[in-house]
């Protein structure tokens, strides 16, 4: 499967996201990270404060953990996949990082003296802001998860599950939109090119274990 046919098969999950880049790309060509986080801090309930708080934690690391299991149900080859699609999209990530170290909102406004409203009980980090570990991680375990679905429903709930983690790394002043945007593609791109590698890999066809289940309900 070419990766034209593999975005085509799984559009439900690839048209959201497309418009996602072309929305976002066009909000931060036309406006500065500085009034785009102001409007997204200054939209709060006390409901979103408690939704997001414990929404945002789908996307750190251990995230992986789940998603193997389900995969180990399905076919060996999908679990390989997302192993690899997170290792290579977290080593991006983390590198990028060590070399932009960028401010995140709390210390890039703290330095404007502007207060940001802020969520009790939240741990708020000032470094390391460029890009978005939580929303690399989102976006390429859930769009991983989106391959494998067969209905269009659940690919496109998949993609709406990645944006709000990203949605809620803005919401708690942990990162910019750009933080996030680049991480989705980071995810998405290190998830769509280890899957249709390993997909046309003709050679693992050898092995009928990995096209089967490691494990059996």
């Amino acid at each position: 499967m070419t990766l034209t046919q593999t975005i085509k098969v799984n559009s439900a999950f690839f048209v959201p996201y497309s418009l996602f880049l072309l929305a976002g790309g066009a909000v931060l060509a036309l406006f500065g990270k500085t009034d785009i986080h102001l409007f997204i801090n200054i939209h709060h309930a006390i409901l979103f404060d408690y939704f997001f708080r414990y929404w945002t934690l789908i996307g750190l690391g251990w995230l992986i953990f789940p998603v193997v299991f389900g995969l180990s149900f399905i076919r060996l080859r999908y679990v390989i996949i997302a192993v690899a699609a997170f290792i290579i999209s977290a080593a991006i990530n983390d590198t990028i990082k060590q070399i932009v170290d960028a401010p995140r909102p709390a210390e890039y406004f703290g330095e404007l003296h502007r207060s940001l409203y802020l969520i009790p009980g939240v741990t708020v980090y000032h470094w390391d802001s460029f890009p978005s570990g939580h929303s690399t991680t989102a976006f390429c375990l859930f769009c991983m998860a989106a391959l494998v679905a067969r209905s269009n429903l659940w690919k496109a709930t998949w993609f709406m599950v990645a944006l709000l983690v990203a949605y809620s790394r803005m919401y708690l002043s942990e990162h910019f939109l750009i933080d996030v945007y680049t991480g989705s593609i980071v995810g998405v791109l290190s998830t769509v090119i280890c899957y249709n590698l390993a997909m046309n890999m003709h050679w693992l066809d050898k092995f009928p274990a990995m096209d089967k289940p490691l494990f059996r309900l």
